[in-house]
């Protein structure tokens, strides 16, 4: 059996597509890049097979043996949303100050327990059952922070995957199911240059989407650019994340290397400012990972919604300023004011819309550029899109 992979591993959540060799369809999902390690596995709540098998993505429990792994770094593990739910102040996360996600083991542990929660999954839904174990072939990309990115860098995570073996035993209730996945590829790029293939492959790429990535630009310019104007145009590539803004800088398709860059910037930073904040204010009551926060963003019922939103606005005023100071001198010091359209995407483009759109869109009409705002729809999973298609086109193929 052979899977392709293609992997956005953020510091807020990991998104993921995965195809078979040969075999049309894919599937895009997504867990919280949050994990705790378990010293005994878990009481057994509910022992049917299939109820149990469509509610993993919910109780994803694992233990992992991997090569890749740092010493002592084996062992059972509750991965993303099941991670959040309890024991708060045991839940890792990756430290978004630090860097180096390549070193980290919070990535490979994510990547191996979602490639083999893929294929349980996937063989229950065409067998009915599930054997005892799986053997899986694999080609995988994914890609890492432009500020952190070298080619060395790059080369040392792709030899963690596939120097040695990776085993993950998937827990469904009483029964447990052992995933054997052995790295036949592995690719690891520059964060943010995926997703300009996302971007010229809109319409043929996204056929089930919503909204056209330039329906907004259009309207707004009075134009009728298609995507395939991209690969003609130099774009400025401000991709906001949790916790790291990449600033690429490309020729059509073509990344002008020495121009792109990266900053400790995002929703992530913000995130954190925030939680201290709301700490202080409930005179040190509250305890909350960066995932757990936006979860109470997100739910208005909570009962510090309002005040965790306040706190949230406050800390990404600060943030936002950051990312137009770093816009502005990149686009003159790297790029020389040589750049036909700015755009922006990314999660963090959600949050920070409203600090940062008018200010860009006025930049750009003072260096005769234009601003493309990626839709909300398609701003999430464009890095990833773009990295499924460069595994299908370019990487699984040999090409450079």
């Amino acid at each position: 059996m052979k899977i392709i992979v293609s992997a956005d591993i953020g510091n807020s959540e990991t998104k993921m597509i995965t195809r078979y060799d040969g075999v049309e369809g894919s599937e895009c999902f997504h867990q919280p890049s949050v994990i705790r390690k378990l010293i005994k596995s878990p009481q057994i709540a509910e022992t049917n097979l299939k109820k149990n098998v469509i509610n993993l993505d919910e109780n994803l429990i694992a233990h992992i043996t991997s090569s890749a792994l740092n010493r002592h770094s084996d062992g059972l593990y509750v991965i993303g949303k099941k991670a959040m739910q309890t024991d708060l102040n045991k839940v890792q996360n990756m430290n978004i100050k630090l860097g180096n996600k390549h070193k980290h083991d919070i990535p490979v542990i994510m990547i191996l327990a979602m490639i083999a929660r893929t294929v349980v999954k996937d063989e229950f839904e065409l067998n009915g059952a599930l054997e005892s174990s799986y053997q899986i072939d694999c080609d995988f990309v994914s890609a890492i922070p432009a500020s952190e990115f070298t080619f060395e860098k790059a080369k040392e995570f792709e030899k963690r995957l596939t120097k040695g073996d990776h085993t993950v035993v998937i827990h469904l209730g009483d029964k447990k199911v052992m995933v054997g996945i052995n790295f036949k590829k592995a690719k690891i790029t520059q964060e943010g240059i995926p997703a300009i293939f996302a971007m010229v492959y809109d319409n043929e790429e996204n056929d089930d989407r919503k909204v056209s990535l330039l329906d907004k630009f259009n309207e707004v310019y009075d134009e009728e650019m298609e995507p395939n104007d991209l690969l003609k145009m130099k774009i400025f590539h401000v991709d906001i994340g949790d916790g790291t803004t990449e600033y690429i800088y490309t020729n059509g398709v073509n990344p002008v290397i020495d121009a792109c860059d990266g900053e400790r910037r995002g929703v992530g930073h913000a995130t954190e400012d925030a939680v201290i904040m709301l700490n202080e204010m409930l005179q040190g009551s509250f305890k909350s990972s960066r995932q757990s926060f936006m979860e109470i963003i997100k739910d208005k019922t909570h009962n510090l919604h309002s005040e965790a939103f306040n706190a949230l606005e406050a800390a990404k005023g600060t943030q936002a300023n950051e990312i137009l100071e770093d816009t502005f001198e990149k686009i003159q010091n790297k790029a020389g004011n040589s750049v036909d359209l700015i755009t922006v995407y990314g999660g963090g483009s959600i949050q920070f819309r409203e600090h940062l759109e008018e200010s860009l869109r006025d930049y750009a009409e003072t260096i005769n550029s234009k601003l493309l705002w990626v839709p909300e729809e398609l701003a999430v999973n464009l890095n990833v899109r773009g990295l499924d298609i460069l595994n299908r086109t370019v990487f699984s193929k040999n090409k450079k």
